[in-house]
C-alpha cells in the first residue's frame, strides 16, 4: 500500500498561546487538525514570557515570526490603547480571547476546538479581524430537553395523543426486535414494554 509522504508545508494557520493558556501535557493539536500549528509563548521564545513584557511587543514578535494570532486569557488586552493601536498597524494578526473570562483549561480548550474552524475561516480571509472574542460556554434552558417533552411536542406537531406517539414508538420498537431476532424480554425491564 502505497502511503502519502508528509510534506513540510506551513500550515493553513499559525497560532501562539499566551503565557496563562492551559498547556495540557501529551496534547497535540496536529492529531486532531493538522492544517493548524500551535505553539506555546515559553516554547517560542522564552524571555517574552518570563519578563515583564508589554502584550503590544508578543504582538509584533509573533507576527514577525509568522504567527496568524495569539491567543490569550487575558480579554483585557482589548481595552488597552497600546495593544490595540499596535494590533491596528500588523498586518495580518488577530488576538483570539473570550467575551467572558474562563479560568478552566478544559472548556478554554474545548472553545477553541469548537470554535476553530470558524476562526480558521475568518482568519484565512482577506480582511480579517483585529480581535475575536470567544463565546463563554454555557447551557441555556433552551439546550436542556427532557424527552417525555420532546414526545409530547412531537404529538402536538402532529396532532394526535401522547399516548398515540408512545403506542407508536412501543410498536416501532417491538418490530424491530423481531425483524432482527432479538428477544423482546430483554428490553421489558428497562423500557416496560407491554
Amino acid at each position: 500500500m502505497a502511503r502519502t509522504p508528509l510534506t513540510s508545508q506551513r500550515p493553513d494557520l499559525r497560532l501562539l498561546l499566551d503565557q496563562g493558556f492551559p498547556k495540557p501535557p501529551g496534547f497535540a493539536l496536529p492529531s486532531i487538525d493538522q492544517t493548524v500549528d500551535v505553539v506555546h509563548l515559553s516554547n517560542f521564545d522564552r524571555t517574552l514570557s518570563e519578563n515583564s513584557t508589554p502584550d503590544w511587543v508578543v504582538y509584533c514578535h509573533a507576527a514577525a515570526a509568522g504567527f496568524d494570532a495569539l491567543v490569550t486569557r487575558d480579554q483585557a488586552q482589548t481595552r488597552q490603547s497600546v495593544e490595540m493601536y499596535v494590533l491596528s498597524r500588523l498586518e495580518a494578526f488577530t488576538v483570539i480571547t473570550w467575551k467572558k473570562a474562563i479560568e478552566d483549561p478544559v472548556r478554554e480548550w474545548g472553545q477553541l476546538l469548537a470554535y476553530l474552524p470558524e476562526v480558521k475561516k475568518r482568519l484565512l480571509r482577506e480582511n480579517r479581524p483585529d480581535v475575536v472574542l470567544l463565546p463563554a460556554p454555557t447551557l441555556t434552558q433552551e439546550n436542556i430537553w427532557r424527552a417525555e417533552d420532546r414526545l409530547g411536542i412531537e404529538a402536538q406537531r402532529r396532532g394526535v395523543s401522547n399516548r398515540q406517539v408512545r403506542v407508536e414508538v412501543e410498536a416501532e420498537i417491538r418490530d424491530w426486535l423481531q425483524m432482527t431476532s432479538r428477544d423482546r424480554y430483554e428490553f421489558d425491564q428497562i423500557l416496560g414494554l407491554e
